[in-house]
């Protein structure tokens, strides 16, 4: 073998060896909790700079109330944002149907009325991919663990997104709540979804997602009501958290 055969070889090998590290890093990285510093500097949702004139305003409250569903006779209540958690998804009425699931969060009262946004406790619910990131997967504080939610046999909570705000939005404006707490409970746990049901006796936001690996249970975050503003009121920053064509609505990696 010449020497000028040996050094091609081992130019190949060093490059075999820094795309296989890079696909280990990219692979580690994606499978670190939500609050990871490697998973929400570049996903984070960002509040921009940008400062939202009353058109800007009306055409993203279009967007958040257009009636894209009805075909799958699915009615749009609107879109939930988390931006420490890079969460944005539309909000549609029936978290009984898988087709509604995958296409985003959906309000979970079972048989009630659908909830109203900033009125008594709003439930809602989507699929956790056990990824850290699409859909409410990084809701849970670590992946592929059930603790603190579930351990021993004990149904647990964890206060790691306390103060943490929800925004939800629709045609009307943005209303905002800030997370008091989350627990684990038995996926047979209805309770969870009474329509009367308040936070530091204001109106609350229930999320309801699977636990991973333990699919059997559930976590359950609690949010307690603080503030809603039109769309001519609300802060820029606020505005832009719902400007899809800026964002990106995380159903997908």
């Amino acid at each position: 073998m010449t020497n000028r055969m040996r050094k091609w070889i081992r130019r190949v090998l060093i490059l075999v060896l820094v795309v296989l590290l890079g696909w280990l890093g990219y692979r580690w990285s994606m499978s670190q909790p939500a609050l990871s510093p490697v998973k929400t500097v570049p996903k984070q949702l960002f509040g921009q700079a940008k400062i939202y004139s009353q058109t800007d305003r009306q055409k993203i409250a279009g967007t958040i109330a257009a009636q894209d569903q009805t075909a799958n006779s699915l009615t749009k209540q609107g879109f939930v944002a988390i931006p420490k958690l890079s969460i944005l998804l539309p909000i549609y009425d029936n978290a009984y149907s898988a087709k509604a699931l995958n296409l985003g969060a959906n309000t979970a009262q079972k048989g009630t009325p659908v909830p109203t946004m900033g009125q008594g406790n709003y439930t809602l619910a989507a699929h956790n991919w056990n990824n850290g990131y699409t859909a409410f997967s990084a809701l849970q504080q670590k992946l592929k663990q059930n603790a603190p939610y579930y351990a021993n046999g004990q149904f647990g909570s964890s206060d790691w997104l306390n103060g943490q705000t929800i925004y939800l939005a629709n045609g009307d404006g943005v209303f905002r709540y800030q997370i008091t707490g989350q627990d684990g409970v038995s996926q047979d746990d209805v309770s969870v979804l009474d329509p009367n049901a308040r936070d530091e006796d204001k109106a609350k936001l229930t999320i309801v997602t699977c636990l991973f690996p333990d699919t059997t249970k559930r976590i359950i975050t609690s949010a307690k009501f603080v503030g809603f503003d039109d769309w001519a009121d609300a802060s820029n920053a606020e505005v832009s958290y719902f400007d899809t064509k800026s964002q990106k609505i995380n159903l997908a990696p």
